[in-house]
Parts: structure tokens; C-alpha cells; sequence
């Protein structure tokens, strides 16, 4: 069974390959409501649902945040 791309997949991945050239980057969504970033060994979490202005990733390494997706 495949499951459809989530609308935010390609606007993260951009972004997210923008800031990590050549690295390998993955992203997944879980049930639990995160977004997780996976850059090389490093991951970095957004919950979903925050009342942020952007998406902000944590993890071990730091921290970076991406701008939200214009839903228009």
C-alpha cells in the first residue's frame, strides 16, 4: 500500500537540500503529529499542530528553521 506525499513534501526537501548540499536527506511524517529530518547521521523533529511562523527543526546538531509553505 502507498500512501500519498503529504503538500508540504517538496517545499521541506528544497529547503532542506538548499541547507545541507551534498548530504543525504530524508524526510518522514509520523502519526504522533512530527515531521522528522533526517541530514547524514542527524535528526531533527518539528511537531506538527505548533502555532509557529515557520518550521523549526531540533535536534542533537542545532537547530534551523524553514519557512512555511504558502498554502495558496
Amino acid at each position: 500500500m502507498t500512501h500519498a506525499k503529504p503538500a508540504d513534501y517538496d517545499h521541506l526537501m528544497r529547503h532542506a537540500r538548499t541547507r545541507f548540499p551534498n548530504a543525504s536527506v530524508t524526510i518522514s511524517y509520523t502519526d504522533d503529529e512530527r515531521i522528522y529530518i533526517d541530514v547524514d547521521a542527524d535528526r531533527y523533529a518539528f511537531d506538527i499542530g505548533s502555532d509557529d511562523d515557520e518550521y523549526l527543526f531540533v535536534g542533537r546538531a542545532g537547530t534551523f528553521a524553514i519557512p512555511l509553505m504558502d498554502w495558496e
